[in-house]
């Protein structure tokens, strides 16, 4: 593993998540319904072109997290693989 030194701050933000939560939990881990049905909400917008600032930051807020949780979500598949699962 790399060195806090040669890691983005994302990087390691989510070294640390993997680090306390086990992958059966990040796993787990799902979106509300009110939270998915603003994200369709605000794609929908922004597929008409119709987003205000604000609605356009909140969305790319979200896909930036949908980005973070997928990547948790990869590692914890390759730990589950590599040693089986933690039940």
């Amino acid at each position: 593993m790399a060195t806090a030194r040669e890691m983005s701050p994302y990087k390691s933000f989510v070294e640390y998540l993997l680090e306390k939560m086990t992958p059966e939990e990040i796993l787990a881990y799902k979106a509300s319904d009110a939270e998915q049905e603003r994200a369709e909400e605000l794609t929908e917008k922004n597929k008409e072109g119709s987003l205000t600032l604000e609605e356009r930051n909140q969305l790319q807020e979200m896909m930036n997290l949908e980005a973070l949780i997928n990547l948790l979500k990869v590692r914890a598949m390759v730990e589950l693989k590599k040693h089986g699962s933690r039940s």
